[in-house]
C-alpha cells in the first residue's frame, strides 16, 4: 500500500544542501556512491533485500558521505533484526498494545525541518497510569518504527528532541533502566549514527536529575552538554522557530493531538513496509565470514560510553 498522509515536510533542496556539506561537488557525485553501495548490496548473498536507493541515501548522510562506514551499518541494520529478538519480535506497529502506547504518550517527529535542516521529535505523556503500565521497550519499539518511515520519507541529517515532563511520574521513570537507556542508544548510534543535536526538558520533575545521573554513564561528556532543561517552552520558539512548534507551544504547526494521529495514518498505510520488515533476517549461513560487529549484539552490562557525534 502505498502512502497519502503528508507527514514529513522535505524541501526539494534540502538533500542538495546537505550533501553539500560533505563535500560533494554534485547531488550526481552522491548519487554515484548511492549506486555503488547499491552494486555492493547485490554483491551480498547473506542480505535479504536490494535495499531501496532513498534508505541508502540516509545511510551515506547519516555517515557523512563514509561509503564504507555505510556499508557497514546497512549490515547492522539487517543482522540487529535476529540478534536482538527482545525488540524486534512483534515490533510491528498494527499490533495491538502499540495501540496503547499511541493512547499514553505523544511521541511525534514535527512536520517542518528547522534552519538546520534538523528533525525535531516531541514527547509528552498525555495518559499517566496508562504509561505507568507499559513496558519501556514498547517505547522504543515505536522509536524504531518511526525511523524506519524517516529512511524512505526524510532526510535524516540531525535530530532534535523536545521532552515535556509534565504528567510524568517517578513509577514511570524508573521504567527507563541503563539497559534500556542503553539499548536505546546503542541502537541509534550503532545503526544509523544519528547526530543528536539538542534535547530540551520543560516542565522537568524534581528527580528527573536521578535519570540524567544514568545517563552520564551511558553518554559522553559532549552529548550531556547537549541537554538543557527550560524553565519554560518560551526558548524553544527561539531555539527551534514558530513555524516549526506545534500550535501547543506557541508554534503555528498542528497540535500534538493532530500530529499524533497523522503518525499513526501513515503506520496504517505503511502497513505492507512493515510486513515486509518483519520478514528482513539475514541468513548467516551464506556469509563467508563472521560479521565484523557480531560482537556488539550482546549488549553487555559494562557500559562502553556512547558518542553520538
Amino acid at each position: 500500500m502505498g502512502s497519502n498522509t503528508h507527514l514529513l515536510e522535505v524541501d526539494k533542496d534540502v538533500l542538495e544542501l546537505v550533501v553539500k556539506l560533505f563535500n560533494y561537488s554534485s547531488i550526481n557525485s552522491f548519487n554515484e556512491d548511492v549506486r555503488k553501495v547499491k552494486e555492493w548490496i547485490k554483491k551480498q548473498p547473506h542480505f535479504p533485500e536490494v535495499m531501496a536507493d532513498n534508505k541508502i541515501k540516509n545511510f551515506i548522510i547519516l555517515n557523512k558521505g563514509n561509503v564504507e562506514r555505510s556499508k557497514e551499518k546497512i549490515e547492522n541494520y539487517y543482522n540487529v533484526r535476529s540478534r536482538l529478538p527482545e525488540i524486534f519480535d512483534n515490533i510491528h506497529p498494527k499490533l495491538p498494545y502499540m495501540e496503547k502506547v499511541k493512547e499514553s504518550v505523544f511521541f511525534v517527529p514535527l512536520p517542518k525541518l528547522t534552519k538546520e535542516h534538523y528533525r525535531v521529535f516531541f514527547y509528552k505523556i498525555r495518559d499517566v497510569y496508562l504509561a505507568e503500565s507499559i513496558e519501556m521497550v514498547h517505547f522504543l519499539r515505536l522509536l524504531w518504527n518511526i525511523q524506519q518511515i524517516r529512511l524512505i520519507e526524510d532526510v535524516t541529517y540531525g535530530d532534535m528532541f523536545v521532552f515535556d515532563g509534565k504528567n510524568t511520574t517517578l513509577q514511570f521513570m524508573l521504567k527507563a533502566t541503563p539497559m534500556i537507556l542503553y539499548k536505546m542508544m546503542f541502537l541509534l548510534q550503532q545503526l544509523f549514527s544519528n547526530r543528536l543535536k539538542a534535547v530540551y526538558i520543560i516542565n522537568a520533575p524534581p528527580f528527573t536529575e536521578k535519570l540524567l545521573a544514568i545517563l552520564r554513564s551511558v553518554l559522553k561528556p559532549k552529548l550531556i552538554e547537549r541537554i538543557h532543561f527550560c524553565e519554560n517552552s518560551d526558548v524553544l520558539v527561539e531555539k527551534i522557530g514558530s513555524e516549526v512548534l506545534p500550535i501547543d507551544y506557541g508554534g503555528k504547526e498542528n497540535s500534538l493531538e493532530e500530529l499524533q494521529e497523522k503518525l499513526h495514518q501513515k503506520f496504517k498505510e505503511r502497513e505492507d513496509y512493515f510486513t515486509q520488515l518483519d520478514k528482513l533476517r539475514i541468513n548467516r549461513a551464506l556469509k563467508p565470514q563472521t560479521l565484523k560487529n557480531d560482537e556488539m549484539y550482546g549488549l553487555p552490562g559494562n557500559f562502553k560510553n556512547l558518542e553520538i557525534d
